[in-house]
């Protein structure tokens, strides 16, 4: 094993037992002297913003010295404050909702600019961390001002300079998102993420995973956190479509008792978006030992170490915190429709006799 693929390995796991910058800057809190304080409420509103913005405009923004800001990242245990940015960054790589929100939602980047989810365009699991940053002359404040995430700072950030930006965006004199704007800005987001994730789909990949699907004796899906959700609509739609379809684990059973039923020519397929667990490694693991095929659906910063037989990628960018899951909802919808294509005499034999049982027990409603 290469020392890239070890670190690729793991990195998510060693993030999730690194103290991370909030939890440094509550328990210092207290102690602070005024002018390094005044820094830390504003970090602790939006952390994320480290990765946004220079040391010298965070400290302006706060009203306090660089000097101020310099001893307060090596006394949170940083040697300097780009230790704390690539921290900062690796939680927003991760996907942590606190880490990619903004005190200037008014200057997030354009779809398709990965500095704002902390997912890197060119980014395919290698382990790469982002390069792109803010620049211009805005800085942390304005726009996000009263919105979410304050808790119980009484300074706000002073520093202006997203007017030209907003208005071009067709927002509000006042800062504040217009609701066209901001559907607009959601839409235009989930465009491109249906755009760029089909645009870069390996195609010969889908297309192997689609016959193994068909030739599988039983399927099993998998997915851990808000994978789940996505992994159990999976399995409802191939349910509709072929027979021995599981989902794992099924409700009060841990893995061992449903990955026992797991066989050789078996296909596993795996949704795992980030933020990960780690428990992915070891249910692939088992199931490779086990002679099973593996189709994973992922996004573009899960590791290469996290292999399978087919890797699908979807991206989850999004103009919020909450990552996207749009394009990989149609990425398994595509998935069902060409199955159905290619095997449309089974499946309808199988939908006739799911509708049969849907009259004989009067399950559904006919308004």
């Amino acid at each position: 094993m290469t020392d890239t693929t070890h670190a690729d390995m793991t990195h998510e796991q060693s993030l999730s037992h690194e103290q991370s910058l909030e939890a440094r800057l509550r328990a210092h809190h207290q102690d602070l002297p005024p002018a390094e304080r005044r820094l830390a409420e504003l970090l602790l509103n939006f952390p994320g913003d480290i990765s946004r913005y220079s040391a010298g405009e965070l400290a302006e923004a706060a009203g306090t010295s660089r000097a101020a800001a310099s001893r307060l990242f090596r006394r949170l245990g940083y040697r300097d404050f780009n230790e704390a940015r690539q921290q900062v960054r690796d939680a927003q790589r991760w996907g942590s909702p606190l880490y990619l929100s903004s005190a200037t939602e008014a200057s997030r980047p354009a779809p398709g600019d990965s500095s704002a989810t902390g997912q890197d365009a060119t980014d395919h699991g290698s382990g790469s961390r982002e390069q792109g940053e803010a620049r211009g002359s805005a800085s942390p404040g304005g726009a996000g001002q009263g919105g979410t995430g304050q808790r119980g700072s009484s300074r706000q950030p002073s520093a202006r300079g997203t007017e030209g930006q907003a208005l071009s965006r067709g927002q509000g004199a006042q800062g504040g998102l217009t609701a066209d704007s901001a559907l607009g800005m959601h839409l235009a987001q989930e465009q491109d993420n249906l755009a760029r994730s089909f645009a870069e789909l390996d195609q010969a990949a889908l297309g192997e995973a689609i016959t193994a699907l068909g030739k599988a004796p039983r399927v099993h899906l998998a997915g851990f956190r808000n994978s789940q959700m996505l992994a159990s609509f999976f399995h409802r739609q191939l349910q509709l479509l072929r027979p021995d379809v599981q989902l794992l684990p099924r409700p009060g059973q841990t893995l061992g008792e449903d990955l026992v039923d797991v066989g050789a020519d078996d296909l596993v397929i795996l949704i795992a978006l980030r933020r990960r667990t780690g428990q992915e490694t070891r249910l692939l693991d088992s199931c490779r030992q086990q002679g099973a095929k593996t189709l994973l659906l992922v996004d573009p910063t899960c590791p290469t170490a996290l292999a399978g037989d087919w890797r699908l990628e979807a991206r989850v960018a999004s103009a919020s915190p909450f990552d996207s899951y749009a394009s990989c909802l149609s990425m398994i919808q595509a998935i069902c429709t060409m199955f159905y294509r290619q095997n449309i005499d089974s499946c309808q034999q199988r939908l006739r006799e799911v509708e049969a049982l849907h009259d004989s027990l009067d399950e559904l409603s006919r308004l």
